[in-house]
């Protein structure tokens, strides 16, 4: 019994070590992000993907929407309802001319 407790610790462990980051957390490089996400540069990086549909949420995955970073960078970003629901760094704002959505957008650099 003892022994398998250890064995899955070690494994929950291990599990830990390789854990990627999901859309909208920090990030210092692409590894660091979940395959198919990129390291895009923001305050302390911000884990992305690209898209090309302003204010849809077909593009990018589930609690996400296309939106622009900085003026001219088409990204996937986390929903809100307030700037609470955004970490340091980013304000919730209309995702789109014209969108029913908002999404945590990172502060003017």
């Amino acid at each position: 019994m003892i022994r398998a407790a250890l064995i899955l610790f070690a494994a929950m462990s291990l599990t830990a070590c390789t854990t990627q980051i999901s859309v909208g957390e920090k990030c210092a490089a692409r590894e660091d992000c979940e395959p198919g996400l990129d390291c895009f540069s923001t305050p302390d990086g911000y884990c992305t993907r690209g898209c090309s549909e302003l204010g849809q949420l077909r593009e990018c995955p589930a609690g996400t929407v296309c939106t622009v970073f900085y003026g001219n960078t088409p990204a996937c970003s986390t929903l809100c309802d307030s700037s609470a629901d955004c970490r340091d760094g980013f304000a919730c704002s209309v995702a789109a001319s014209g969108s029913d959505y908002s999404a945590c957008q990172p502060l003017a650099k």
